[in-house]
Parts: C-alpha cells; structure tokens; sequence
C-alpha cells in the first residue's frame, strides 16, 4: 500500500534525498515561520532558492504544495495596523517559481514620431523657414511690416531594434531628427489679430503610428495566488492554518534550482510555511511542458479591451503533445473591479469568442471565519482568506499539434476604476499512462483540512472524491474504509460513468460499526479503493489516502436551543427574519424548525434526542450572519446549553451565510461525566485559576463569560497536565471553561 498522503501532511517528514520507489515522498522546504519580516509597503518580497528533484530516472504522480500561514507569532491583533498578529488589511499574495532558461514578454507601444506640441497623427511640413508678419507703427504714426521667424519643430523618428528569442528587451531607437516648420505664414494687425495665411510649398508629411516593441524578463510562473485574511481577532492558532494545492501541471518547472519569490503586499503580513511534496510514481498523464501565456501583471480594463496588454500572441502548440489545458487566473481590484462581476473571454483564432465567464466568487462560505473587515462580500475571481479562482478549459479540439494558434484575452466590459491582475498559462500534455485505473482524490470529511472545515467534525456519512485516471471509462469501485485499527473494514460499492479525469463526490454509508472504534481525539479517517470496473487497477499507489480528523462534539439527549434573531429581515413587507435553524437525523429527515421568525426576537427551545448523530443548520438569507459588524442589523447569538448546566455550545454569529454543526447524543454524554476531563483550583477564584487535565498538545482552553462571549484563549503547548491562567482582569462573576468543547466547568470570579 502506498504511504497515505493525507496522513502524511498532518505529520513531520525528513526530506528523503535518496526516495526512488512509487509512493515515496521528497519534501522540499522553501518559507518557513522563522523568516525575518520585511517592510510590507517598499515592495520587498519574499526570496528564496530552493533545490528541487532532478533526477532524469524519477517521475512524479504529483507535486502537492503546501501553503501554511499563521499569525505573527501565533498571536492576535486586537487594535489594528499590521505588526502584531495577522495583518488588518487583506492583501495579495502570489507565489511565483522563476526560470531563468524562458521568457517572458510584455507588450509595450509607442509613437513613430515625437514632435513636441503636436498631438495630431498627420504632420505636414516644410524645410525651409517660415516667417509671420506684422504690422507695426512708427512713433510718427506710420505703418510698416515687419518680419518675424517662426518656430520650428524638431522631428524626431524613431524605429524598433528586435530581440526575439532572447532576453534582450527591444530597443526604441532614434533613426532620424530634422529641424521643420508647419507650413503656414501668418499675417497680424497692428492689434495681434491674423489679417492673412499664406499655404507655403509643402515638403513632406509624417504619418504618425504605433511601434510595438517587447520588454523581457526571465519568466515566471505564477503557481498561487492567495489573499491575506482581515487580521482584527483573528486566530489561526500557533501552527496556523494549511492549504494543499495540486501542482502537478508545473512539473516541467521544478527542477534542480529554482527561485520561489512572494510578493504583493501581504507576504510580510503573516508568517509563512512554504513545502513541496513530490510524490514519485507515474503521473495520469505525463506534463509534455507549460507554457506562460503572458507575464502576469495588473492592467486597467480599458487596456485590456483596447488591447494594448494582454493582446492576442501566436503560440505554438508543442508537436509532442495529445491535450491541451488553458489555465487561467483573474482576480479584480478598484471599488468597481473588486466588487462588480464582469464576463472575461478566451478566444482561439479568432472569430466566435469560444469561452465566456464571470470573474466572481462568493465568500459568505469562507472556511476563515469569523474575520475582521469585510470578509463576507462577494469579489471577482478571491476573497480573503483563500487561494483566488482558477479557470480551465481543454482546447485540444481547437488547436493542432505543431501549428501556431492565436490566443487572445478579453474583457466585454467594466467601468470606473476597474483593473484586473492575470495570469494564464498553456499546459501540454500526453496521452493517458494507464487504461484503468482509478485515484481518491480527497477526503471531504472527515478532515481537519482548512479547506473543508465547514462541513467538520463530522459524524455522519463520510465523503470523499475519487477519479478516473485511466483511459477507459470508469463504472465501477469497491470502496474500503475504516477508522483507526477498525479490524474490518466497511465496503461500499460505487456506481456510475466517469471518462478520464472527471471526479465524484461520493458519500459513504455510516453504520454504526464505522463509529465503534473511534476515540476521544486523534483519529485517523482511512480509504483504499480496488477493483475497478470488477478488474485489476493498474496502478495502485494511488489507491489510498488517511485524514486525521477531530471527533463531533457529544451532547446529551435534552438541551435548550437559545437563538436570538438580529433586526435584519427579508423584506420590510413581511417582517420575517433574514435566519431561521434546523435539525436534521443522520437520514437527512428534518426533525426540529424553526419556520419564519421576527426580527429581533430571543427563543429558548427546549429539544430532546435520541441517541444518534445530527446536523444543526443555521440559514442567514443575506448572508451576513446574526451579528456582523458592517450592517446596521445588529446582533442576534445561537447557543446550546444544558439544562440546569452551563453554555455546550457558543457559535460566533459572525458566520456569514450559514452554520454547520454536527453532533452526537449519547446515553454516557451527561455533562457531569465529560466534567471528570478536567479539574479547576481555587474555585470561586480572584486572580489566578489552575485547569488540569490530560490535555492534547495544540488544543484549546477556552474561558467564556455568562453570556457566552469569549473572554480568554489559552493555546496547550505541550503534555503539561497543569495549565495556569491569569483571571485577575476580569469583572465578578461566573464564567465557564472548556476544554476542546468536550469538558465543562463553571467558576466563580471573586
């Protein structure tokens, strides 16, 4: 069984120089959280070489980036700016792997013909002087004519000296310079008023053009583009956060040294953990080479439409290759660029525009939430917090293999202040290494991944995605999956039509034997996938992947639901609330609902269960939460709490559009016996309260006042099982900690 990659990045690994098997994993580390800041506003950048695989007897199934981000130092900004914590501001991040042994190019123009003072695109001239007259009187009173030269204009011309194939930029040269005059003698009265003009013998005209001309650069391949999260209370903890993209698409680029640079204006904002996995084996289908369409740059729409950038270039389709791929990234910037969707295009050769789509993305699901700022608002193409959109299209049936095609970016329209920064890339590839074979992509849930941390813990029916990565067309899987040491696996068969490379979703049934060796922390989520379409998979060191995962929250079988909505509703008319709640059995049966509610409204529900596993829904229609900061709604708050007992469970009404919560109800969930976990002295206290408990590294204690608002935060750093915190600052009264969310205690501040 190949090593299992999802288990893999939740661990520590040596770099392995010498791994040479398939399935084995050379780790590259470029960033990491100990590099010295920089100067977030001079334009510094993040700067790096790093020293990848470059052994020609060594394929790669896949090059898995890992992008991590924490806080400065782990801690959190309450008071704004940028040097402590996570920056306030949301900013770009791109990522970018350079090669010295390509070029990029960017299109620049400029005038045939400088002549200053003329703005017009035909000059007529004469080489002979021109003299203006006038008519003067002498001090008697008689009237003479007098004479007086004209001014000339310099005419300078210029050409273009070419560089193509090279990393010399073209060079606008001067050609030729002459001295001439417009030719038009003027005649004025003794007032300066012209009397008379007189058309001179014309010796030439200059049609004033465009020259185009190219500025070049050793290329670079922008591999992310990411934006710094709003920093005010955010706390990605003191590992931070890690998102993994696939870059297998860039094998042809990471090879021996390279230089990785970041750069944008949030690379200093937070700490930043950069690795590459290179996973060896036999890639789907093999990378021929990837081409860079143009340099990646910001350009306002008004030179994107009139191509004066981004304008259309001939590329050669490399004769090696059976597909193509356009990849692009676009993300918008300016009041009207950033939050006004617009139609963007890709046309090939011409004539009918082939691709069109919007440049948007919702962000009101952010799995960073809650932020500082504005974070729920929709933007074109990112939104803080994420790696911005990336759009792909197969043109393998518009091009031919060893012709030159046109390729051309477009933008039908956009207003004010509008510019869009993109980067576009041509990838080539071969033909399918495998006839059938089947991959599992990912682990949807459960996970502890950043990427799906909405729809986690999880306790009911597991989701993961799988693909086809052979030629045939796949119909058929059997799936293996178990949590832990779980003896006997659960099996599951898939059915369905998938050609090569389309995935699935696929949800997993859950019986209650899945669930039986689960434990109260550090669970491990495995799968392996076999017998594909009833036959031998191919290659099978893509046939499994493990997720660590936190387990659902248990409650007991009654508790009461405290939901208070905001002020905001659906429309003045109706005055129903823009938020509602629901609960859901594992079956998807909707079993408790809130229906339409007031504005502005607290319930208290008390709800009994049975046994099992459930999902707590909450819906905001405007997607802006029961409580954020930017509206004029105001707050509303959603809480579970034990009956006769302390606050289960506070969810931060800073949502966005919904909440996402499932849990589990069993018979030994009472909180008296989840109380048993930890232990709290002096209690009532005054300055200074001692938790103890057997509480796993990296884990949370948190301390909440009477109304479930958050008052402290304590990161466990180690095995310690004694944990000191410091009450001394707060108000009289009672408050509640927990641990993990699992264990309960109320104290007494004196």
């Amino acid at each position: 069984m190949r090593h299992l990659f999802n288990l893999i990045i939740c661990t520590s690994f040596f770099l392995q120089i010498s791994a040479q098997n398939p399935g084995d994993t050379i780790i590259v580390q470029t960033f990491d959280y100990n590099m010295t800041y920089g100067n977030a506003w001079d334009g510094t950048v993040r700067d790096t070489t790093a020293y990848f695989p470059n052994n020609p007897n060594l394929t790669f199934e896949k090059i898995i980036m890992a992008y991590s981000m924490r806080c400065r130092n782990g801690q959190v900004n309450t008071s704004g700016g940028n040097s402590v914590g996570c920056g306030e501001w949301d900013y770009s991040c791109h990522t970018y792997i350079h090669d010295s042994t390509r070029i990029d190019s960017i299109l620049h123009k400029t005038s045939s013909h400088s002549i200053i003072g003329f703005n017009g695109s035909n000059y007529t001239y004469t080489t002979s002087p021109v003299y203006n007259y006038f008519w003067v009187s002498d001090s008697i009173g008689n009237l003479h004519i007098d004479s007086i030269l004209s001014s000339s204009d310099t005419i300078v011309s210029f050409g273009i000296i070419e560089f193509p194939g090279t990393l010399n930029s073209d060079i606008v040269d001067t050609i030729s310079s002459i001295i001439a005059w417009e030719p038009y003698s003027y005649t004025y009265d003794t007032l300066g008023n012209i009397i008379n003009i007189d058309t001179l013998s014309i010796d030439g005209t200059i049609n004033i053009s465009e020259l185009v001309y190219y500025k070049r650069y050793p290329m670079a391949f922008q591999i992310m583009s990411f934006v710094t999260p709003y920093g005010i209370s955010l706390d990605l903890g003191p590992d931070g956060k890690t998102w993994y993209f696939d870059l297998t698409d860039y094998i042809p680029i990471f090879k021996g040294p390279k230089r990785i640079t970041v750069s944008g204006g949030g690379q200093w904002q937070e700490d930043m953990d950069i690795k590459f996995y290179f996973i060896v084996g036999t890639p789907a289908r093999d990378v021929i080479d990837i081409q860079q369409i143009w340099r990646p740059q910001s350009k306002a729409y008004t030179s994107i439409i009139a191509n004066d950038s981004f304008e259309p270039r001939d590329i050669l389709m490399n004769p090696n290759a059976d597909s193509y791929k356009l990849k692009t990234t676009i993300t918008g910037h300016g009041q009207e660029g950033e939050f006004i969707p617009q139609n963007h295009t890709i046309n090939i050769d011409g004539g009918a525009i082939e691709y069109t789509w919007p440049v948007w993305t919702e962000c009101a699901e952010n799995p960073v939430f809650p932020q500082g700022g504005t974070w729920i608002y929709d933007r074109a193409g990112w939104c803080p917090g994420q790696a911005s959109d990336i759009q792909e299209y197969d043109i393998t049936q518009l091009v031919n293999p060893g012709q030159v095609h046109n390729i051309d970016y477009g933008l039908i329209s956009a207003t004010g202040s509008s510019n869009y920064w993109v980067s576009s890339q041509l990838v080539s590839y071969g033909d399918a290494n495998h006839s059938l074979d089947a991959a599992i992509i990912d682990i949807i849930s459960p996970t502890n991944k950043i990427l799906h941390l909405r729809r986690n813990p999880l306790c009911a029916k597991p989701k993961i995605k799988i693909q086809n990565t052979g030629s045939v067309p796949l119909t058929s899987l059997q799936i293996n999956y178990w949590i832990n040491n779980a003896s006997v696996p659960e099996t599951y068969v898939w059915n369905g039509n998938l050609d090569f490379l389309e995935t699935e979703v696929v949800t997993l049934p859950d019986p209650n034997s899945l669930w039986s060796s689960i434990a109260t922390d550090n669970n491990t989520f495995n799968v392996n996938i076999i017998s594909p379409n009833n036959s031998s998979d191919e290659y099978f060191f893509n046939n499994s992947m493990s997720s660590i995962f936190e387990s659902a929250p248990v409650y007991p079988g009654t508790f009461t639901l405290w939901f208070q909505t905001n002020n905001g509703v659906i429309n003045s008319t109706s005055q129903i609330s823009e938020s509602s709640w629901e609960f859901f059995d594992n079956n998807g049966n909707s079993i408790y609902a809130s229906g339409n509610l007031p504005p502005n409204t607290q319930f208290r529900d008390t709800l009994t269960f049975n046994n099992g596993c459930y999902i707590f829904k909450v819906t905001d229609t405007d997607d802006d939460g029961l409580d954020f900061w930017a509206n004029n709604d105001g707050g509303g708050m959603t809480r579970f709490r034990e009956i006769g007992g302390g606050w289960l469970k506070n969810f931060d009404g800073d949502f966005g559009r919904s909440i996402y919560h499932e849990f589990r109800v069993e018979e030994t969930s009472s909180l008296s016996e989840k109380n048993n976990s930890i232990q709290i002295f002096p209690n009532p206290a005054k300055d200074e309260i001692t938790v103890l408990g057997n509480l796993k590294p990296l884990s949370k204690i948190i301390l909440t006042d009477n109304l479930g608002r958050v008052v402290n935060i304590t990161h466990i750093n180690n095995n310690s099982i004694s944990h000191k915190i410091d009450i001394s600052n707060l108000s009289n009264g009672i408050y509640f900690i927990s641990a993990n969310n699992k264990a309960i205690k109320k104290i007494v501040k004196q």
